[in-house]
């Protein structure tokens, strides 16, 4: 008997992306690769440029992929296209400003007339872009763009990819798109996040890493940064091509010399409360 969850997976089985090449010999951008992703969850999916992150990102969302083999069950996303934010946001703008964008987005979803402008206004507000509803774009940063991208795009989709939708942006509006994100996932969409932002990635929430088109990794934030002894092993991070980011490094650092105990702190307010302890020590 097949459990009610399992059946309402999104489930990829023994994909292969094969692309042509110049001397007519096939290359792989993808080599059998397997993988579920259930209702709601989050999945971090990283690696280095080339490693086929992006290409399983564009197949979860249920886009076209020329030289594409294998089986994919669609699950809770369904079988329309889920909702996809790339990394350059011109290429997704329709409308001429905010306003026609999300009306235009609302439109297309089938959102009763009735309910677009009330609707177009939340997600304007859920940007930040209510003072610049009808600004045309060239007057808009990029973070403005792609915010008004993600909030769009976000809609009453089950399943939203964002694919690297914050490598361009600066520190406050990457914030601001990943706090969408998490609104989105707090409602029950299910969250493919594509990065090389290491510190982006947060402890118990899943990583699937990609390197030379298979996946390399499959567990949480933190095994993926340290690894599940760090004082044996190199972290998964590395092997997979990926830097450490500073204070990752520091911590290992700390924790090889003795200095600090598991579990390696992983963000800022676990940082905070390793120098709180420190500072109660201190005082003792």
């Amino acid at each position: 008997m097949v459990d009610h969850q399992e059946a309402d997976d999104l489930i990829v089985s023994g994909l292969s992306v094969y692309t042509d090449a110049v001397d007519g010999a096939d290359r792989s951008r993808l080599e059998e690769v397997e993988l579920k992703l259930s209702r709601g969850e989050w999945l971090n999916l990283v690696g280095v440029n080339g490693s086929g992150k992006s290409t399983l990102a564009r197949v979860l969302a249920g886009l076209p992929e020329a030289g594409a083999v294998g089986s994919m069950r669609r699950g809770f996303a369904g079988e329309e296209p889920a909702a996809y934010v790339m990394q350059q946001p011109d290429t997704q703008l329709f409308g001429q400003t905010p306003r026609e964008e999300m009306a235009f987005v609302l439109e297309w979803q089938g959102v009763p007339a009735s309910e677009l402008p009330q609707t177009a206004e939340r997600m304007l507000a859920r940007a930040d872009l209510s003072a610049f509803a009808d600004e045309p774009w060239a007057r808009l940063s990029g973070g403005q763009r792609q915010l008004a991208v993600a909030a769009a795009a976000a809609g009453r989709s089950r399943l939203i990819v964002f694919d690297e939708a914050t490598s361009m942006l600066d520190g406050a509006a990457a914030a601001r798109v990943r706090a969408i994100a998490r609104e989105l996932h707090a409602a029950g969409t299910a969250v493919v996040w594509v990065t090389q932002r290491l510190e982006e990635l947060e402890p118990e929430r899943r990583v699937v890493a990609m390197a030379d088109g298979r996946i390399a990794f499959d567990g949480s934030g933190r095994e993926f940064i340290y690894g599940r002894h760090p004082l044996r092993e190199e972290p998964p991070c590395l092997r997979c091509g990926l830097r450490l980011p500073y204070l990752a490094s520091l911590a290992l650092e700390l924790y090889r010399s003795g200095h600090l105990d598991a579990p390696l702190p992983m963000n800022e307010s676990e940082w905070s409360g390793i120098r709180g302890r420190a500072g109660t020590d201190e005082a003792i």
